[in-house]
């Protein structure tokens, strides 16, 4: 591999293997202290081993996203870390040496998230490196595919070598986000789900119920998230997040299915549609209509007379 050459004015860096080889590069950022992201673009004309050492003073872990193509490394322990075009890959190491394995004629394009002990110690991360030992070997941690939150987050860290300065300036600081970002998403689900008491206080949990009620007691009213929480006390940042906490579901939504299941029992008892859509909190039958609709899959008027041929 060749010495690392900077790209242009860009703070990217890149190392090649010789082109007899085939297209086989590397492009390294250092976001900040700590955290880098690497991406690899390897078209090799033949297969490729190449036996990796890396040595750290600390630990660390590795988000790998696999872009394109299949590839895998092979530990000193014999492990094997496989590298598949809509996975994802993370392990987390100290010192570690492996074998890595290029097939030809294959485009290889990975994405690579690199954040060491102390990056991982300020966002609250560092227990993933629990029993991380300095063998020259690595913990598996995760392998699974990826969605479309991720590719979005990966798509935004793909090299972009023609800027100017202060275009790079800008774009440093989206790089950092979108990484940690990409970092949060994937380390989640190495978490177990936290549980409601442990993230609402009572006296919060109080004001989420009491604006619960509001909803199931005054439907029919043109209740705004604003006015619940004057009503209880809070702020529309914590009924949010505390609606979906407990319930699962936003004041609006749960809103609208009360509203809606009200109607049905309405309708179903052989009220008239205007009659019900006012009675629910709707001042334009048709709004009522399409929101029913929404809701159920069916028209109002359609529940109505199901009623009416049920009584005839």
């Amino acid at each position: 591999m060749s010495a690392p050459q900077r790209l242009g004015s860009s703070a990217w860096w890149r190392s090649s293997l010789p082109a007899t080889l085939g297209h086989c590069v590397t492009d390294r950022l250092q976001i900040e202290p700590g955290l880098a992201l690497v991406y690899m673009d390897y078209r090799a004309q033949q297969p490729l081993q190449q036996t990796s050492l890396l040595e750290r003073d600390n630990r660390c872990l590795t988000l790998t996203v696999a872009l394109q193509g299949q590839s895998s490394t092979t530990g000193v322990d014999g492990q094997r870390f496989d590298f598949v075009a809509g996975h994802s890959t993370l392990a987390a190491f100290a010192s570690v040496r492996g074998e890595r394995c290029f097939p030809a004629g294959q485009t290889l394009r990975q994405l690579r998230l690199v954040a060491d002990e102390a990056v991982l110690q300020r966002y609250g991360l560092a227990d993933l490196l629990d029993g991380v030992r300095f063998d020259q070997s690595a913990r598996a941690l995760h392998f699974g595919a990826y969605g479309a939150s991720t590719s979005q987050w990966a798509a935004a860290l793909l090299p972009r070598h023609a800027q100017t300065k202060e275009d790079e300036r800008g774009s440093l600081l989206g790089i950092q986000i979108a990484a940690l970002s990409l970092l949060s998403e994937q380390t989640r689900q190495l978490r177990p789900p936290p549980s409601t008491s442990a993230l609402l206080r009572p006296a919060d949990q109080d004001k989420i119920l009491q604006a619960r009620d509001i909803l199931l007691r005054d439907y029919a009213q043109p209740l705004t998230v604003a006015y619940l929480c004057a009503a209880v006390g809070t702020n529309a940042f914590a009924l949010k997040t505390g609606f979906r906490l407990l319930f699962g579901s936003s004041p609006h939504r749960m809103l609208t299915r009360i509203r809606m299941e009200r109607a049905w029992a309405l309708l179903d008892s052989g009220q008239r549609v205007s009659s019900v859509a006012f009675q629910v909190g709707y001042q334009h039958v048709s709004s009522f209509s399409t929101a029913f609709e929404r809701h159920f899959g069916r028209t109002p008027k359609t529940v109505a007379g199901e009623r009416w041929h049920t009584r005839a």
